[in-house]
């Protein structure tokens, strides 16, 4: 299987190719609770950063219509084209592709996702099935249509008390009563991320800015107040919330002090939500991994154990999870928990393009 995915950090498209095998568990010396087991044949991923897409998909959040139409297909037809060449230059031979796509509008409250670059034209000249938009048929259901990852989590990373994300948001899964539970924990790169761009740095490298900067504590306990701290999962979150209560919050501060406050209420956010998870370790992804100082803070503020995988497995988790997603809704299986999204019930769902 090849896994797309594309965030809301904006770094660019990853993409892997994997193969999955399910466990026939024959009295094993060490019991796993992980039903599929993966392994990792190649990955990539392409920058948005020097190709149109670093500007286009910006300007996709606040088109409408027929012009956000336009852009999906174009966007599908670029992500068709990459992994095409993903594909021959693997060496390998998959027998299906899925896509996340890249979401551009989340208001399931609202009954509203969208996801660009889910068109037909994703499938163009792939020769396989090619799955898509995994999220839409949750919202219409009544669910938050995310995070999907969660029910992947729940069958090749079962053996973790909690997983955590650090992405554009960070999120969590965990296992209680039997259940997989899920939801977003709050804002960490879609944050981060545009404030170092400012001064021409495409991230804060380790969290040397933040580290150097200083906090500005009455934003600190004000961020705490936000409603969406005290909602009960599932909940999940969208850029739209993140530029309504950060952005002009911060527009008087330095860059250094800006990354320095969002870095620390995105470790709180985190650590206030991990009180209330299940004891044992944390298995950490997300690119967010990689800026030292958040996850200091992540650490001292939970005291927690937090364990961090391989490069491959950091870098392309979601993607990884995506292709899992794909597989399942080929089986017809399920990869929807409604104890996770709040929707009705579980499902099968994603739309199935043939190449």
């Amino acid at each position: 299987m090849v896994g797309l995915m594309s965030g809301t950090s904006l770094d660019g498209l990853d993409m892997c190719m994997v193969e999955f095998r399910k466990i026939v568990k024959k009295q094993p010396k060490k019991p796993t609770r992980n039903s599929w087991t993966y392994r990792l044949l190649a990955s990539e991923t392409v920058p948005y950063k020097g190709s149109p897409w670093a500007e286009e998909l910006p300007r996709s959040y606040t088109a409408t219509g027929d012009a956000l139409d336009a852009i999906s297909r174009a966007y599908a037809t670029w992500v068709n084209e990459v992994a095409k060449a993903f594909i021959e230059n693997s060496g390998w031979t998959p027998d299906a592709l899925a896509s996340h796509g890249h979401t551009v509008l989340h208001q399931p409250d609202k009954g509203i996702t969208r996801q660009i670059g889910n068109d037909a034209l994703l499938a163009n000249g792939i020769g396989m099935p090619v799955v898509c938009d995994f999220r839409n048929a949750d919202v219409k259901r009544g669910g938050q249509g995310a995070p999907l990852v969660p029910a992947v989590d729940a069958l090749l990373f079962a053996d973790y008390a909690i997983c955590l994300n650090l992405g554009g948001f960070s999120n969590a899964s965990w296992q209680s009563d039997g259940q997989r539970f899920a939801g977003d924990l709050g804002p960490v790169n879609i944050l981060l991320n545009p404030l170092a761009q400012k001064v021409g740095e495409p991230y804060d490298n380790r969290g040397l800015r933040a580290a150097n900067g200083r906090i500005h504590h009455g934003l600190l306990e004000a961020f705490k107040t936000i409603p969406f701290y005290q909602k009960a999962f599932p909940k999940s979150l969208g850029r739209e919330w993140a530029d309504q209560h950060f952005l002009h919050h911060l527009k008087d501060l330095s860059v250094d002090d800006a990354l320095a406050t969002c870095t620390e209420h995105s470790a709180w956010a985190i650590s206030h939500a991990l009180k209330g998870l299940p004891a044992g370790k944390v298995l950490v992804t997300g690119g967010g991994l990689y800026n030292d100082h958040l996850m200091h803070r992540i650490q001292v503020l939970s005291n927690r154990q937090l364990i961090v995988p391989d490069d491959q497995v950091i870098q392309c988790k979601e993607a990884l999870s995506f292709a899992m997603l794909g597989l399942l809704r080929l089986r017809d299986e399920v990869n929807i928990l409604a104890s996770v999204t709040g929707g009705e019930r579980d499902a099968s769902d994603g739309v199935i393009h043939i190449g």
